[in-house]
């Protein structure tokens, strides 16, 4: 090759490399930010889904509190004026807070473009159900109750059962699992265990204990340990 080539050859190549590995640089920032962006979407979609399902709960006792009321101010034996006006005031109190909420769910639904369900939400009594749907994928199953059960609160139900659901969701790969209620003094422990490959938790799990004041931990990303308090 020419001298002149030879030299024109190689200013290209000092010139070249440090642009592609500008390039290259800025390929992988703008990666980067795509999938924190991603992520972050994907993390306001669940908050607002898991808020949607806290508010049909409240929705519902909101609802009970306001028919209770109306009814009691209906079969009153006596003419108690005060009383009668207190009790209005409950009621309307209890109307206008059930308003609010379903305004928040309507201003939530048209943020996220999940739809308001009017299905009743789970409860800890339709695990059974849960069990059996994953049994029937093939999934062998062993459901265990240690302690006495307690009572407890809706949310808690609520996020006790989603968190299982979604532990078996994530078992689809593998063959066995175990899912074990704890009940101890005041909080209800929730251990999903199965022989699959290794994952990471996912953040709805995550998002509802900690909403709670609860807990969650995993092991060898094939467990998932639950602590959640039952007020």
């Amino acid at each position: 090759m020419p001298p002149l080539l030879t030299w024109l050859a190689t200013a290209a190549t000092v010139v070249l490399c440090p642009v592609a590995l500008l390039l290259l640089r800025s390929r992988l920032r703008l990666a980067a930010t795509l999938s924190s962006e991603r992520l972050a979407a994907r993390e306001t979609v669940e908050r607002a889904r898991i808020i949607q399902e806290l508010h049909e709960v409240v929705a519902h006792h909101v609802s009970v509190m306001t028919l209770g009321v109306g009814a009691g101010r209906m079969t009153m034996e006596k003419n108690a004026v005060r009383a009668t006006d207190t009790l209005k005031e409950a009621e309307e109190s209890g109307r206008q807070a059930l308003g609010e909420l379903q305004r928040m769910l309507g201003v939530l639904s048209a943020f996220t473009g999940v739809p308001p369900s009017r299905t009743p939400q789970p409860r800890l009594t339709d695990l059974p159900d849960l069990l059996d749907d994953a049994r029937r994928t093939g999934l062998r199953v062993e459901f265990v109750q240690d302690g006495r059960a307690a009572p407890v609160a809706p949310g808690v139900e609520l996020s006790a059962y989603r968190i299982v659901q979604e532990a078996l969701s994530g078992a689809a790969s593998a063959t066995c699992a175990k899912v074990t209620l704890r009940w101890r003094p005041g909080f209800l422990e929730v251990l999903v265990t199965d022989d699959g490959p290794s994952r990471a938790p996912g953040l709805s799990m995550r998002e509802r204990a900690a909403l709670l004041g609860g807990t969650l931990t995993t092991a060898d990303g094939r467990s998932v340990h639950a602590s959640l308090p039952l007020g």
